[in-house]
């Protein structure tokens, strides 16, 4: 459940108003750096004000994984430290104080970054990457899953927890770059499932699932399908569009994704990361019975730290050899 952090000058108990001691130290070391990037934690949203202070006007809330560009602090105020943070999305942009984090519980809010930068793509889009605090580069917006394979039913079919969490944290980048979807609501295949033929066995495990791109206002396929992609893959999918007609006649448009990672996958979706016709190997994982595998339509494979440090990079780097 994510926590809500009001960070309000006093609470109500029992009809009485007890007000927070106004501790004039801020015992909690900071930890971010002003011009580097900054992410909300996990399980945390922030509240964003107008200056730093627990009586600064209240503007806004950073959600959970929000991320945010450091311009001032830090500032002591009220026994917190307070940063001025411009936060990034297309939609809902903020500039304002938010706190690090709570030196009574020793716990922070606020996690570093790094450095933001941008590059140039061969389609000619820009895209952000993170230089870490070691040194190490990834896109702007990876984050490990949590390990839970507990499952439950989106738009009518399975998928475990983690491939969920993954699926709501795409949504969440592609709706940061100004985009619009409700990724839940366009599940058209999920997990543990092996009632289609044409998926060959990827569905038959965790891990899998198939999106829609149609809009369903008039049945068109939508024009941010390489933008859903991206963000799908900085989440931790393998996805790729699948063309109509491409496995029966009249089989429908849409984004085939697998987890990478899942330990519950299936063997055929375990392929199409690292195996012969796979993600990891710059290509679509299709097999030959299906005229695959062809060189991945949607460029090389986006690699994250906890990927890395998972051994998966270790594949991509032996197939650009």
């Amino acid at each position: 459940m994510v926590r809500l952090l009001l960070a309000v000058a006093c609470v109500v108990i029992f009809g009485m108003h007890i007000s927070r001691a106004q501790e004039t130290e801020c015992t909690l070391a900071p930890r971010l750096v002003v011009s580097n990037e900054g992410r909300v934690l996990q399980d945390i949203i922030v509240n964003v004000r107008e200056e730093p202070g627990l009586s600064g006007e209240y503007i806004g809330r950073m959600p959970s994984a929000g991320m945010f560009t450091l311009l001032d602090g830090p500032r002591c105020v009220d026994g917190y430290q307070w940063w001025q943070v411009d936060y990034h999305h297309a939609i809902d942009p903020m500039t304002g104080w938010v706190a690090e984090g709570d030196a009574a519980a020793e716990e922070y809010w606020l996690e570093p970054r790094g450095v933001r930068g941008v590059v140039t793509g061969d389609d000619e889009v820009e895209r952000y990457y993170v230089e870490l605090p070691d040194g190490t580069t990834e896109p702007e917006g990876c984050l490990a899953p949590p390990e839970n394979y507990e499952r439950a039913v989106v738009n009518g079919e399975q998928l475990n927890q983690r491939t969920l969490f993954m699926l709501d944290h795409a949504e969440q980048l592609f709706t940061a770059q100004g985009g619009w979807i409700d990724f839940r609501s366009t599940v058209t295949q999920g997990s543990y499932s092996n009632l289609v033929s044409a998926s060959f066995g990827t569905h038959d495990g965790g891990g899998a699932v198939d999106i829609s791109v149609r809009n369903t206002t008039d049945w068109s396929v939508r024009d941010d399908v390489d933008e859903m992609i991206y963000a799908l893959r900085v989440a931790g999918f393998a996805a790729w569009l699948r063309e109509a007609d491409v496995f029966y006649p009249d089989s429908p448009i849409h984004i085939h994704a697998i987890a990478v990672g899942d330990q519950e996958l299936s063997d055929a979706a375990r392929a199409q990361i690292d195996g012969d016709e796979g993600y990891l190997r710059g290509l679509d994982g299709l097999p030959a019975e299906y005229n695959g595998p062809d060189a991945d339509p949607h460029g090389g494979p986006v690699i994250c730290q906890w990927m890395v440090e998972a051994g998966f990079d270790e594949i991509s780097e032996e197939a650009a050899g």
